[in-house]
């Protein structure tokens, strides 16, 4: 079976520059038509999602449905997908407000102090791990055939704890590859976690928050 990652498409938040966090956000027109040229994209590489595994929130739900032709009502959800929370900073362009904030966030990640309501690297890492394990347990208690294709849907800092989960990298190596709207990894899930490692399907498209 193959496990496939999905950042979701596009928002207005993402072209403003605004934290949107655990903010239910929907997308814009710009993020559908990437979800939809996502499912072309897919549909020539000959993959077929069979299942899909969503961050609770509707930017994410909607994208893997365009994009897999899975309607939203059969997609699973799990809280542990949602994004990184911002709290009292979310929905705000804190690169006018407060740039000191994204260079600590983002540049020096190890030395990140969440704020109010906000989250740490270590809970998000903790809450990608959780979703890496429910995922293992899965495929060896054999809910999933040979020819199955499961697809998670997440959002941008919680995929980058996804991946520093499955390759155990620095903290400081955060931020060090890009995971545009709709990008793809593949995950490769060892029986015992020592082996993971992941690999991009698609770059997604233009650079946004």
């Amino acid at each position: 079976m193959r496990v496939l990652l999905l950042r979701h498409g596009q928002t207005d938040l993402n072209v403003q520059k605004r934290l949107q966090g655990s903010s239910d956000i929907p997308l814009n027109e710009r993020g559908r038509q990437q979800a939809r040229e996502t499912k072309e994209f897919l549909d020539g590489l000959g993959i077929k999602v069979t299942r899909i595994i969503s961050s609770p929130l509707e930017r994410a739900i909607e994208t893997g449905s365009l994009a897999t032709g899975i309607s939203m009502s059969q997609i699973e959800t799990d809280d542990n997908l949602i994004e990184m929370a911002f709290g009292v900073c979310e929905q705000r362009n804190m690169g006018e407000e407060d740039p000191g904030f994204l260079h600590q966030c983002f540049d020096t990640p190890a030395d990140y102090i969440p704020p109010e309501g906000g989250e740490g690297y270590d809970e998000v890492v903790a809450r990608a791990g959780a979703v890496v394990e429910r995922v293992r347990g899965m495929i060896s208690s054999g809910d999933f055939s040979e020819e199955d294709v499961l697809l998670l849907v997440s959002h941008g800092a919680l995929s980058h704890g996804l991946f520093e989960y499955v390759k155990k990298t620095p903290r400081e190596a955060y931020w060090d590859v890009d995971f545009n709207n709709c990008a793809i990894a593949e995950l490769f899930l060892s029986a015992d976690g020592k082996s993971d490692d992941y690999r991009f399907v698609s770059e997604g498209f233009e650079k946004n928050w």
